[in-house]
């Protein structure tokens, strides 16, 4: 088989550590924080959700009764990482009230993405259906993903009634340009029927959900393409653009994980929007 021209092109698009070498520094310093988040926090560790041995979340809660959850659901193009590396999500969301899981899954390639995606619309159901446990208020979820996790929190946005609105951040919305990136197929093995069944920018969002976009300054252009994509498809449910100058496609999750960041700043302000009840 001759080579794919368009090979080249699309790993400057969308191959994130092509263009941030130090990825591997920035994986470690997240392990490193998240270690020490757990450490310290109120929770409950390697929750199952269902009967896959990956389908396990970690529940941090805040003092009082919570105000709601937030699902968080981590990157790495559906083949690395695990929810021990994102722990440090939940501190800036606790201190303001709200319960936040975070969210395992099964990875690439010994499972493909529509597996994953119906993995994680096991956790949301099953949050959904077990939030007494944990004295949660019975409202909806809120999604929140980075990068392949931005993906499949759009996914639960279109398809899951219990969750309220979803955060993406540097994700990926129409999955049919990852058929000309190696380095992304060799562990997902799309074909262009599954490619275009899997990309949330294809599905219609559910009513009355809400969206929130957010960006760095110095991503792939890819990424930037598929931001744009989504704000125009799902123009009907999208509630604002966070754009953070100066940060990549890793980099950027500084915005979350502090309480001053833009993205917690945004994402604080949307729940809040909800008017979820509080214990007096």
């Amino acid at each position: 088989m001759p080579p794919n021209p368009t090979a080249g092109d699309g790993e400057r698009r969308y191959n994130a550590r092509l263009a941030v070498p130090h990825y591997q520094d920035i994986f470690d310093g997240w392990a490193r924080a998240s270690a020490a988040v757990r450490e310290r926090a109120r929770a409950r560790l390697d929750i199952a959700y269902g009967p896959h041995a990956a389908e396990r979340l970690d529940l941090f809660l805040p003092e009082g009764r919570p105000r709601g959850t937030l699902v968080y659901i981590h990157g790495g193009y559906w083949r690395s990482l695990d929810k021990s590396d994102a722990s440090l999500v939940a501190p800036p969301f606790t201190a303001a009230g709200y319960a936040v899981a975070v969210v395992n899954y099964a990875l690439c390639p010994a499972v493909d993405v529509e597996t994953i995606v119906a993995q994680v619309r096991r956790a949301a159901a099953w949050l959904a259906s077990h939030h007494a446990q944990w004295d949660a208020p019975p409202a909806r979820l809120f999604a929140c993903g980075h990068s392949a996790g931005g993906h499949l929190a759009a996914m639960l946005l279109a398809t899951e009634p219990v969750v309220a609105a979803a955060i993406c951040i540097s994700a990926l919305y129409d999955l049919r340009p990852l058929l000309d990136v190696p380095s992304v197929m060799d562990a997902t093995r799309f074909t262009p029927r599954s490619a275009a069944a899997l990309s949330p920018a294809l599905w219609r969002p559910l009513t009355g959900t809400r969206l929130l976009t957010a960006l760095g300054g110095n991503e792939n252009p890819g990424f930037r393409e598929q931001c744009d994509t989504i704000r125009l498809h799902w123009r009907d449910v999208h509630a604002g653009h966070i754009e953070c100058p100066g940060h990549d496609h890793f980099s950027i999750l500084d915005e979350l994980t502090r309480a001053d960041g833009a993205i917690a700043t945004a994402t604080l302000r949307l729940m809040q929007s909800f008017d979820l009840p509080r214990s007096p």
